[in-house]
């Protein structure tokens, strides 16, 4: 299997922007080395507002073409011939690497010549003197790693046992009745721990056959109901809590065991955790779900929802995204619809749906 030598870091760690200073940016990495490479090459998570992407170089593509003859004719060109005896000057600058009866040829000069090439096989060369040179490699398949999963015992404990009061649902409290909190807040097994940050809110990923996934623990401002990110951005995972090392993150949507709950009801797709508890309370009719990051709107982590009627409300800003995914989608045999409501908004990019219902 063929792979790029340097690509995005696949698990969950983020780091430090080099632009935007959030903790929010994907180191490249060396798959050969197994090693980070420096710091400032990676891509941030903030595509709306950052967008900052630095790769590394990958220098000129050269095609190999085989010849009858390859002979030098001056110190600046080769005469090659083929096996029908067309005969092509190439300037020695192009041919990248020369072998008995072979070479790699700038993809460059190929484009202006009548050599054939297009089916051949290329890589990629560092002529400029560039640190990096991102060419395939030959790698080993990954054998597949089974998800963990959270037992039944700890969510009973945190939730039943050993409830604690979060910041979040005593936002929401100022908002809604008793009940309507009540009702959200049960629904999606909301409930607070001192896990790193006091009075943070537990958000648990529970898929539809009732396996635990994950635990999201985020701390939000109980006077405004936005998350806090300052001086860093409070989001980390109960598994690292509770320092369960070998635990294989696999996660699945916010609320997918709901969908259970009603097979007549269409589901509603958001990105945030808060905005499906507020929006459940808005508008019940709908069954609201959450991808927990705009990246997680991806095949995937939706599959649950393949023969469901669906619509996405995707952030202001992000409809572009999401209604492309969502076109590749349906042509598999999805049913999801994407609404433009927030772009027609003159709010700032990140516009949540929540605060669209808050705020009218």
């Amino acid at each position: 299997m063929n792979e790029y030598r340097y690509s995005l870091d696949k698990s969950s760690k983020k780091n430090i922007c080099p632009n935007c200073n959030k903790n929010t940016f994907v180191y490249y990495v060396d798959t050969v080395k197994g090693e980070y490479l420096p710091t400032d090459f990676g891509r941030c998570d903030r595509e709306q507002n950052c967008k900052y992407h630095k790769a590394p170089p990958k220098g000129k593509k050269a095609f190999l073409i085989v010849f009858c003859t390859v002979k030098k004719i001056s110190e600046k060109a080769y005469k090659l011939v083929d096996v029908n005896g067309t005969i092509s000057i190439v300037p020695k600058s192009q041919i990248l690497e020369l072998n008995l009866k072979s070479c790699y040829i700038t993809e460059w000069y190929l484009k202006t010549s009548t050599i054939q090439y297009l089916n051949n096989e290329s890589k990629y060369f560092n002529t400029e003197n560039t640190a990096f040179i991102n060419d395939k490699v030959q790698v080993k398949p990954e054998v597949t790693k089974e998800p963990t999963y959270h037992n039944l015992e700890i969510l009973d404990t945190l939730y039943n046992d050993t409830p604690t009061k979060d910041n979040l649902t005593e936002y929401l409290s100022t908002i809604f009745t008793p009940d309507e909190v009540f009702k959200a807040t049960q629904n999606y097994f909301i409930s607070g721990n001192n896990h790193y940050w006091n009075n943070s809110t537990l958000f648990w990923q529970i898929d539809n056959k009732e396996q635990i996934h994950a635990c999201k623990i985020m701390l939000y401002n109980n006077l405004t109901g936005k998350r806090v990110k300052e001086p860093y951005n409070c989001i980390n995972w109960l598994h690292n809590a509770l320092k369960e090392h070998n635990f294989n993150l696999k996660q699945c949507l916010f609320g997918l065991h709901l969908i259970n709950t009603d097979y007549q009801k269409e589901i509603a797709i958001v990105e945030s955790e808060k905005t499906a508890i507020i929006m459940s309370i808005f508008l019940p009719q709908f069954i609201w779900i959450a991808t927990g990051s705009k990246s997680n709107f991806k095949i995937e982590l939706l599959q649950p929802l393949k023969k469901r009627k669906c619509i996405a409300f995707p952030d202001k800003g992000e409809f572009d995204n999401w209604n492309t995914k969502a076109t590749d989608l349906n042509q598999k045999g999805f049913k999801i619809a994407v609404s433009n409501i927030l772009e027609k908004t003159s709010s700032k990019n990140g516009f949540d749906l929540a605060d669209y219902y808050l705020n009218n």
